[in-house]
């Protein structure tokens, strides 16, 4: 009798019980108790390295992490990219019952037609946080950091390529995409000028430890990361800037040579349920594209302009694109602008 109460228990677990799933992921985006529910349902271990910029997410796969890691959360205009170089693997969609769940937006995105190499995660906007007691003049523009005039306190620019050097193509009047070379030039000649009054470049999670520190009046920064601190921080704010911002997904994608895609077809599809999607949001302060997850989002998440931008304001805000061998021009801009 005792041998088949422990048969039955075996049996209940599910089929992919066991293992051990290696995660890449930004810092601070998902709750531990996610994780390990997770964990519990598939006895599992869940090991979790996490970066801060896209550039160090992806020289770490470049660099063999492609055959180290099971699923890992790229930018979305970094999909087709890492697809062409065979870091991540087309995705099989018979094991994700529940891609129904995803809005009709997320179906079919841009950036990865049908979904072929990647799931949606998270999406949100990028534009300025500033402490609304510590700056010295409005904040609306994306002057405060590329006009000595517009100065309004210590910043920090996104330490992000195509976010920060699109935000001065914003203000320039010019696309997050532009590829002319002069537009790009006069692009970094302003950035340089940033850089030397500001206090340097942070990633999204450091830009907001050092805003809530008083270290900084203004920062560059993503939605969610200030979402976060608003309660324990009231007087800080984010907008997006009247020039217009960045709209953007982040995806979750299975490695090329993932030690362990059976665990890793799991992660994604539960990371799809509707309950388990709130969580997440509720937790890091972005949206889901999890459509069945909206109604289950805290109200004061779901009515924040911050979180579900109005109409007016997606209307200034484009999706960085993959401009392919254009991007060459970003990496000359960008390291020159750090060499400076």
């Amino acid at each position: 009798m005792k041998k088949l109460s422990v048969l039955l228990v075996l049996l209940a677990l599910p089929a992919l019980a066991g293992g051990e799933l290696r995660f890449f992921n930004w810092a601070d985006y998902i709750p531990e108790d996610v994780i390990a529910d997770f964990e519990r349902r598939y006895q599992a271990r869940v090991i979790m390295d996490t970066f801060e910029s896209p550039e160090a997410m992806l020289a770490k796969l470049q660099a063999g992490g492609y055959a180290e890691y099971d699923v890992v959360v790229p930018p979305d205009y970094y999909v087709l990219e890492m697809a062409r170089a065979g870091l991540i693997r087309p995705l099989d969609h018979t094991r994700l019952k529940n891609l129904k769940n995803l809005a009709e937006e997320f179906q079919n995105p841009a950036y990865d037609p049908q979904n072929a190499h990647s799931i949606p995660y998270q999406w949100g906007t990028t534009g300025i946080a500033y402490d609304s007691e510590a700056v010295r003049r409005p904040v609306e523009s994306w002057a405060v950091f590329f006009d000595p005039e517009a100065y309004a306190g210590p910043c920090f620019l996104l330490d992000e390529m195509r976010e920060t050097i699109g935000a001065a193509l914003k203000y320039l009047g010019y696309s997050l995409n532009d590829t002319d070379p002069a537009h790009l030039e006069e692009a970094k000649e302003l950035l340089i000028g940033a850089k030397r009054r500001c206090l340097g470049f942070a990633g999204g999670v450091e830009a907001r430890s050092r805003l809530l520190a008083g270290d900084a009046a203004v920062v560059h920064a993503y939605s969610g990361d200030i979402v976060q601190i608003q309660e324990e921080a009231p007087s800080v704010r984010y907008l997006v800037p009247k020039e217009g911002g960045t709209i953007w997904t982040d995806a979750l994608a299975i490695t090329r040579e993932a030690p362990n895609p059976d665990l890793a077809y799991a992660f994604l599809d539960f990371l799809m349920e509707p309950e388990v999607a709130a969580r997440v949001s509720n937790y890091n302060g972005y949206a889901s594209p999890v459509a069945a997850a909206w109604p289950l989002l805290d109200e004061a998440l779901r009515n924040n302009p911050a979180v579900f931008p109005p109409k007016e304001v997606r209307e200034k805000l484009e999706y960085i694109r993959d401009i392919g061998e254009a991007i060459k021009l970003y990496d000359r801009v960008w390291t020159e602008l750090k060499a400076r």
